[in-house]
């Protein structure tokens, strides 16, 4: 999911700020509860995006949902974004920190969808094929689709290999479908 050019630009401020206090690794854990949280709830969303209901309510819910949770720099910065009126960006702000910290971190997302769950050996066989170097660690997300029949297709970034057996039959459907080897009439 892409983020908005203000959210970036939030998490990447906050970065800045969390290196400086040393508190990089705390303040992911928060921003990663923060994205799960307002991706996971719908009813928190509309709120945060809701010009109706005043900052001062927003300010008070988050710290109620958050306010334990977190570290005293993250209560913080939500409450400097609620005073701006940019509650609305505060998922976009969250994930854009997760997305830029993992780049910081040298931490490569690999989604892996296939028929079935993956066992331990076939996961290895996969981080063989990436070819990461030695300081470069790889986080995988599995999906499962049955849809793909067999095989398992894996996407970095925006480079995907689809070694499924659903598009190995598409590809022969296409194949047969030229037809090259009867003559046209």
């Amino acid at each position: 999911m892409k983020e908005s050019l203000a959210g970036n630009r939030y998490a990447k401020s906050l970065i800045a700020l969390s290196i400086e206090k040393e508190e990089l690794d705390a303040i992911y854990n928060d921003m990663k509860l923060i994205s799960d949280t307002v991706s996971n709830s719908k009813d928190l969303e509309i709120l945060l995006k809701s010009p109706v209901v005043k900052t001062d309510k927003k300010q008070e819910i988050l710290t109620a949902i958050f306010g334990k949770s977190t570290t005293q720099l993250t209560k913080q910065f939500l409450l400097l974004i609620s005073s701006r009126n940019r509650e609305a960006l505060i998922g976009d702000i969250a994930n854009a920190f997760v997305r830029q910290y993992k780049v910081i971190k040298k931490i490569i997302v690999t989604e892996v969808t296939s028929a079935v769950k993956l066992d331990t050996a076939q996961k290895k066989k996969i981080l063989q094929l990436l070819n990461t170097d030695e300081s470069s660690s790889v986080e995988i997300i599995e999906k499962i689709n049955p849809d793909i029949i067999g095989g398992f297709i894996v996407r970095v970034d925006d480079k995907q290999i689809d070694a499924s057996i659903s598009r190995k039959l598409d590809d022969l459907r296409q194949n047969f479908s030229k037809n090259q080897y009867i003559a046209d009439f």
